[in-house]
């Protein structure tokens, strides 16, 4: 099992038509965004541009949480609201259209992965996912199994679980926690 910490200040924003994103993690490590050829991918964005339209492309699951504001969009013509820290899930090919601005966390799986869920909670038990995320809200400690770190606001602690050994996590404050099993 090993564990990356990423600080989101180390990261180089993209462009896309609504704000920016920064990639915290894709897999497999050499895909590229832009050509679709990743199994998943780990990423926060900005807002900026009211309405925006959301990137679409076939063949993904994306988990979206806004993490100062609420979200409001238009879903294939329909409309709907989401709190902060709420979990909105979609499929890729959606149309949406956001009519607010903000900072999210998101993640992308392809459609060809089985088992991925997002949570916002403090701990969880008896993990066995090959990857599993988890976000900073605040700033916390976290601790999985015998290790303990300190995160600071938008950190993101990687493990990757390849043995699927069980994982034990708990933090002192709500996380962000994706969870990804590749068969």
């Amino acid at each position: 099992m090993e564990h990356h910490l990423i600080h989101k200040s180390t990261l180089k924003p993209a462009i896309w038509d609504g704000g920016e994103t920064f990639e915290y993690f894709i897999f497999p490590e050499n895909s590229i965004y832009s050509q679709r050829n990743f199994m998943f991918r780990i990423s926060s964005a900005s807002i900026h541009k009211i309405p925006s339209d959301f990137t679409r492309f076939n063949a993904y699951k994306r988990f979206l949480v806004m993490l100062d504001n609420p979200l409001k969009i238009n879903r294939n013509g329909k409309d709907e609201n989401y709190c902060k820290n709420e979990v909105f899930t979609f499929n890729s090919s959606d149309k949406i259209i956001s009519y607010s601005n903000g900072n999210d966390f998101n993640l992308m799986v392809s459609e060809e992965i089985n088992s991925s869920e997002v949570r916002i909670t403090n701990a969880l038990n008896e993990i066995h996912h090959d990857f599993v995320c988890c976000l900073a809200l605040e700033i916390c400690s976290i601790r999985f199994n015998e290790k303990e770190l300190s995160l600071q606001t938008s950190d993101l602690l990687l493990i990757q679980n390849s043995e699927k050994s069980l994982i034990d996590l708990k933090s002192n404050k709500d996380l962000i926690i994706g969870m990804i099993a590749l068969d």
